[in-house]
């Protein structure tokens, strides 16, 4: 059970944030992470649902996702459907059943499932979060790349607001695919693997692969991407970078997979995925 006894719903960022520094005091849109995490040390939160923080739109050539938007308007967004194979839209879908998905934030996911299949189709797509401060009295923002974000969350998230999420046009184009494994069709995946490449002619110039299940965040399989540059994909290079897929990795088995188990279909789903991306 949560100990909650104030909710505060500030209408500015400058609010939210001065609310912020207050002990025992958490963020929370949708709910879901914090009802789910039964944190009981949180005594007041902060409802960011007034800030207008809900949103999908471009500017200029890049795709912003407001913090605050739900998990099904991302997975039914036109715009988000027509870049990349729709790998985001696929994978806000593929997160929550649909009562969930009229709930969950697209940042809120991020934070509560970093190893998620959300947060591994946005690395592949090298997604960056802008991240609202407040110094001396002002609202500052900056911006950061969400492998940094997860390496640095101790540090960078802490009085801080991340009130939007921005998929480059560098990655707007490119060829993605998402591969999983679960126990049954409707769980959540054991483990998750997105390629998202740019293609020329049939040889690989840019994009990344990112796996999930295998370590606490989002995984970008940076082996794989060096064995793949500027190459074509065919089945030596295929082999090499899925056998390079684990490397680095240690991860931690449960109940739904052991950790030997982990490894070995993270080879097997960039196989699959690239095999995909070559047809």
């Amino acid at each position: 059970m949560l100990n909650l006894q104030t909710i505060h719903k500030p209408k500015t960022l400058d609010q939210a944030l001065r609310l912020a520094r207050e002990p025992d005091t958490a963020f929370t849109a949708g709910g879901t992470g914090l009802i789910s995490e039964k944190r009981r040390a949180v005594r007041a939160v902060i409802d960011l649902s007034a800030l207008d923080l809900a949103f999908i739109e471009t500017r200029g050539e890049d795709i912003f996702i407001g913090a605050t938007t739900t998990l099904a308007t991302v997975a039914d967004s036109p715009l988000l459907r027509e870049i990349a194979d729709g790998v985001v839209a696929q994978a806000a879908h593929r997160t929550h059943a649909n009562i969930l998905r009229n709930q969950a934030t697209a940042v809120g996911t991020i934070l509560s499932e970093p190893d998620g299949i959300f947060s591994v189709a946005l690395s592949a797509l090298d997604a960056r979060l802008t991240l609202a401060t407040l110094k001396d009295s002002r609202v500052e923002n900056g911006d950061v790349s969400l492998t940094d974000l997860f390496a640095q969350r101790g540090t960078r998230l802490p009085n801080s607001i991340i009130t939007e999420i921005t998929i480059p046009a560098s990655a707007l184009a490119r060829r993605g695919v998402i591969e999983t494994v679960a126990r049954t069709p409707r769980d959540k995946a054991i483990v998750s693997v997105c390629a998202a490449l740019e293609m020329e002619r049939g040889v690989v110039r840019a994009g990344a692969i990112a796996l999930g299940g295998v370590a606490e965040t989002a995984w970008r399989a940076r082996d794989v991407e060096r064995e793949m540059l500027n190459q074509g994909l065919s089945d030596d290079v295929i082999r090499r970078a899925a056998m390079a897929a684990p490397s680095g990795l240690n991860p931690r088995g449960d109940f739904r997979g052991s950790a030997e188990y982990r490894i070995e279909m993270a080879r097997v789903l960039t196989a699959r995925a690239l095999r995909e991306v070559a047809k």
